[in-house]
């Protein structure tokens, strides 16, 4: 047990977790973390949590993004006596501030959050010189993600990537991240939409419709490389592993005729990371986390913006801005003749650190929990609201569940019961306890906690 400060006795965390594949992991870690610090956490499918959020007492909250969609939520939060504490799992990954802000911070969204936690230094200012920061505490501590890359846990992935090699033999893995323009809804490809109507009307440099052009012709270059790309690589299989929002009837009608290509998207990434021999990407957190575990990733730039690029994942690879160029990086790691730069290095090194918080300083999890710690003693759960707006929002909470269960039947609705399952396939009560008992004996801690499930795919961790 943690002999650091603790929150106040029975303060409830509420993590939620939008995209199983990409989060689920992490917040299981962060969630045996901050139980055995003594917070009573709820971790669980981010929409079940929502439509369950009257069965949990007052808490902290732990959003995972500030879009203009968590407006209305973080209002209803708010008015039950939650406490909202913000950070944003695209926080990490933009091509500008600018950008960023624009499409990924809603300005009423940033001024409901109570706390705001950063990836880094980077992150952090932007947040800091938006016209809408209202002075909320940042703290920079990075994210859970990044823990399950650190060589105390790396060990954990070796069954996965020992069966993924005996499965698929030596393989190169391309990363795909398309979703506005191949959405796993028709309704979701919003870029797509965009320039099949003809922009937005504005000018050619707005930045959607900038944005939207440029993501379009990397999507098309990205469907032209997987045949030639397959075809180079000879005795190795191409595994073309889509964003979880993606269409990935797209990618298996490019691959076809390639007995070498197999589309897939099964499970966290670091595995298959792990197992590949390169990881080929454009903009893509998968470069990161390549770079943070010591394997190489190649940016494919056909088409170069500096406005649109996503930099920092880009900048964290070998660039390859040809057909060519890409087939003979990806054969030199393949035949293993690739020398890294140390100068290279050397700026990778400088960069990351700007991005991605105290990596050699111990566990994101464990600086998230120590501000939370911080933050619980003063925050609005210690007061409870007042009685008619509480009464009001509760009732207000209840009609939205009646029409999320009439979205859930609705065909291809961003609520239907196909997508939210495509999103987060589930996962049993014995399993979750599992993983938290396996990074236990990884770290030699969280003995004594208790997982229960409290609805599908939700779960309380707890001191026992």
């Amino acid at each position: 047990m943690s002999t650091k400060a603790a929150p106040p006795v029975g303060t409830t965390l509420l993590l939620p977790c939008e995209t199983q594949a990409r989060e689920l992991d992490a917040k299981l870690l962060l969630a045996a973390f901050a139980a055995e610090r003594g917070f009573r956490v709820v971790v669980g499918a981010k929409k079940e949590l929502d439509r369950c959020i009257g069965a949990f007492p007052r808490g902290i909250y732990l959003s995972k993004s500030l879009t203009v969609r968590n407006r209305v939520a973080y209002q209803t939060l708010r008015r039950l006596g939650h406490a909202v504490v913000c950070g944003d799992e695209e926080g990490l990954v933009w091509p500008s501030p600018e950008s960023y802000l624009h499409a990924k911070v809603h300005g009423a969204t940033l001024r409901g959050a109570d706390l705001l936690l950063a990836w880094g230094s980077e992150n952090a200012r932007v947040w800091r010189e938006c016209p809408d920061y209202h002075g909320a505490p940042i703290h920079a501590v990075g994210n859970a993600r990044m823990d399950l890359l650190r060589p105390e846990l790396r060990g954990l992935h070796d069954p996965a990537v020992a069966a993924l090699r005996e499965r698929l033999g030596p393989f190169v893995l391309l990363n795909t991240n398309f979703s506005r323009m191949n959405h796993y809804l028709p309704s979701g490809s919003r870029q797509k939409k965009q320039l099949d109507a003809g922009g937005s009307g504005r000018s050619g440099d707005d930045l959607d419709t900038g944005l939207a052009a440029h993501k379009a012709a990397l999507f098309d270059a990205f469907k032209q490389l997987v045949p030639r790309l397959a075809d180079a690589l000879g005795g190795h299989t191409l595994v073309v592993r889509p964003h979880p929002s993606e269409r990935q009837e797209t990618w298996h009608e490019v691959a076809r005729g390639r007995d070498n290509v197999r589309v897939l998207h099964e499970g966290s990434v670091v595995p298959w990371i792990l197992a590949a021999d390169a990881v080929v990407h454009n903009g893509c957190t998968t470069a990161v986390e390549a770079y943070l575990l010591g394997r190489p990733a190649i940016a494919y730039q056909p088409v170069v913006s500096e406005r649109f690029d996503l930099q920092l994942p880009n900048l964290m690879s070998r660039r390859a801005f040809s057909d060519e160029a890409l087939v003979e990086l990806v054969q030199a790691h393949v035949e293993k003749r690739f020398v890294p730069d140390p100068n290279e290095v050397a700026k990778q090194e400088e960069l990351i650190d700007e991005y991605v918080s105290g990596r050699r300083d111990g566990f994101a999890s464990e600086r998230i929990v120590d501000a939370l710690v911080a933050f619980a003693p003063g925050s609005r759960i210690a007061e409870p609201p007042p009685w008619l707006p509480r009464f009001t929002t509760r009732a207000f909470v209840a009609g939205r569940r009646v029409v999320r269960q009439v979205e859930a039947r609705i065909p291809g609705h961003h609520n239907s019961r196909v997508y939210l399952r495509h999103m987060f396939p589930g996962i049993a009560e014995s399993e979750a306890r599992e993983r938290i008992a396996a990074y236990g004996r990884a770290l030699g801690r969280f003995s004594g906690l208790r997982v229960d499930q409290r609805f599908e795919n939700v779960f309380e961790v707890r001191r026992g």
